[in-house]
């Protein structure tokens, strides 16, 4: 069959068959039946990132099924090459072709798997989706190898594919952060042995670090006498918090009518915004940072420059919005709280009618804040100037398990405000 042929063919049934499916799992089983009939294979299974543990497969057993989710780790690294020679070409790979028969044969993958259908080759392919790999699929033969224009083939699949796939839902991803490289890491500023220092900045008041610690990624502002940590982010996946009241943020786009907009004043590491940017596909950003070495910080040891559809602001986050034109957004995310300037910046009439207007109808805000539940105070303050502006306003403190609840307590305090429509 002609290359070109089998292009068109399969593009048009791409387009159409993520129209008709209803699920992600649907939808790779039509895809794959549709390679089926154009590309032929006789075994195949498609792991969408997020869904490890329910691939779709066809033509294996389900004790085969289970083996291959099973032992999927060992078989990876044995396909590390076969991965390399996709990604550095156009997202395919033919395991024989990279590693030649008797390698192949060696495998456990090939052992434990392949050999057991009398299968020959491999094709691997690996589909994109804004810059990371959200899905991978394996094609296997009995007979004969894969074409050089049957892998073109499928390579023209894989933006397409891409795409189709997300408009169905894809689980979030929290991407390692990125490894500092040896010889970085210093000690000079007194921190515990088991603290790994990657960079230090001065800033107006003192000095800015950022550290490994404990399994965290962690930015941290220094007097010389004190310390605040500003973000933790988890080293495994930098969309996982330190601090539980980041995952408090997501009552407001719940809330809000429409995800398509989202502010954020303050940025730290912006574990925060890394997670509506995993969680809301397709969301597009604002970030007003005032200090440029958190940014710089950020993009450096954070990833903030991985982050889609992102636009950053040096400036004045209440200045921002009250500059901004009405309705840019639909969620608004102040993290910014210090204990000399939020009253004066965020606690204000005119600033919270500023940000009451920068919303769309039906849009929320999320604000952090520390402070205690009794009392006066910035929670107590914040509470009584948002009411009177904003339709709806809910409360959510940071309470720990183990805790014995006072409302006098120092904590985290997440404050929930909706526009009306």
């Amino acid at each position: 069959m002609a290359f070109d042929g089998v292009s068109r063919v399969m593009v048009v049934d791409l387009v159409k068959l993520a129209h008709e499916s209803g699920t992600g799992a649907s939808f790779e089983s039509g895809f794959l039946a549709l390679l089926g009939r154009e590309i032929g294979f006789d075994a195949a299974f498609f792991f969408a990132k997020g869904h490890e543990l329910s691939p779709t497969i066809v033509g294996l057993d389900r004790k085969t099924t289970e083996r291959v989710i099973a032992r999927s780790s060992v078989y990876s690294r044995e396909l590390l090459p076969v991965t390399r020679a996709a990604l550095a070409a156009r997202g395919v790979a033919v395991d024989t072709d990279v590693c030649g028969l008797r390698q192949v044969r060696q495998a456990k993958y090939f052992r434990e798997i392949a050999s057991t259908l009398n299968g020959q080759h491999s094709l691997l392919a690996y589909v994109p989706w804004r810059g990371r790999i959200v899905a991978t699929f394996m094609l296997g033969r009995t007979g004969k190898g894969f074409s050089h224009g049957e892998v073109r083939a499928v390579e023209s699949l894989l933006p397409g594919l891409g795409v189709a796939r997300a408009a169905l839902g894809l689980s979030p991803v929290a991407e390692p952060l990125p490894t500092p490289p040896r010889g970085s890491l210093f000690r000079r500023l007194g921190f515990a042995h088991d603290t790994r220092v990657l960079a230090s900045v001065p800033i107006e008041g003192g000095t800015l670090v950022v550290r490994d610690r404990a399994g965290f990624r962690e930015m941290v502002a220094s007097d010389g006498s004190s310390e605040l940590v500003w973000t933790r982010a988890a080293l495994t996946g930098s969309g996982q918090s330190g601090w539980p009241y980041v995952e408090l943020f997501h009552l407001a786009p719940a809330l809000a009518k429409q995800r398509c907009y989202a502010l954020f004043v303050g940025s730290g590491g912006a574990v925060g915004l890394r997670q509506f940017a995993n969680v809301y596909p397709g969301m597009s950003f604002d970030l007003v940072e005032h200090e440029p070495a958190v940014i710089e910080l950020a993009r450096s040891w954070f990833g903030l420059g991985t982050i889609p559809n992102l636009t950053v602001h040096i400036g004045d986050g209440a200045e921002y919005i009250s500059c901004a034109t009405p309705s840019s957004w639909d969620i608004v995310v102040v993290d910014a709280y210090d204990t000399t300037n939020f009253a004066a910046k965020f606690s204000q009439r005119p600033f919270l009618t500023a940000l009451r207007r920068g919303l769309r109808p039906g849009g929320s805000v999320a604000c952090n804040i520390i402070g205690t539940l009794s009392g006066r105070g910035p929670v107590s303050d914040f509470v009584s100037a948002v009411r009177p502006i904003f339709e709806r306003v809910r409360i959510l403190p940071v309470v720990d398990l183990d805790e014995s609840f006072s409302g006098d307590a120092l904590r985290n305090v997440v404050v929930i405000a909706t526009r009306g429509t």
